[in-house]
């Protein structure tokens, strides 16, 4: 009779440690979701979510705050979808020749993410194109959490000449098409 109840008892045991492990799993969240819940909140235009995804000090909120910017739709309010298409992880030892680093290095963990974003804007400029644009999303540790540090557009070609690039048309003519309206 113990022996039974020792039994029921440690396969009792085993099936919560088993199940709390497989939780736990299935919670642990890839480091580069961050980069597709920020395309996927500018696409849903949740621009509250916006600053929460973002570092303290990118002072998000205040951006989003400021009516001339939704006015005059400028940042990700001129943009009217956004669906990220490529992403992947780039040495930050590579990326960071490209990054003012001195934002970056108040903080624990940077992760670069290369991302092809599929946009429809309301208005071309140098930082949005109707199509697939190209950017540099960085990430840091604050508070123990993954957030947005920075997006910036690196030099494409250099990129693909790297290594680095996903091989793509639309990409190898990306930083052409950008250059008309850099001046």
């Amino acid at each position: 009779m113990q022996r039974s109840k020792f039994s029921v008892l440690l396969f009792s045991l085993c099936l919560v440690v088993g199940f709390n492990g497989f939780v736990h799993a299935e919670q642990k969240v890839q480091p580069s979701q961050i980069v597709k819940e920020y395309f996927q909140a500018i696409d849903e235009r949740n621009w509250y979510l916006i600053p929460k995804l973002w570092v303290k000090d990118a002072d998000m909120l205040g951006f989003i705050q400021q009516k001339q910017n939704q006015q005059e739709k400028n940042g990700f309010f001129g943009i009217k979808k956004a669906k990220v298409k490529y992403l992947k992880e780039v040495p930050y030892s590579y990326a960071s020749q490209y990054l003012p680093t001195r934002y970056i290095e108040n903080f624990k963990s940077p992760r670069v993410y290369y991302v092809g974003v599929d946009l429809k804007v309301y208005k071309e400029d140098q930082y949005a194109l109707n199509g697939v644009n190209y950017y540099f999303v960085t990430t840091v540790l604050e508070d123990k959490k993954r957030k947005i540090i920075m997006q910036s557009i690196p030099p494409i070609s250099s990129l693909i000449e790297d290594g680095y690039g996903f091989g793509t048309d639309d990409e190898k003519t990306y930083d052409k098409r950008r250059m008309k309206y850099l001046n």
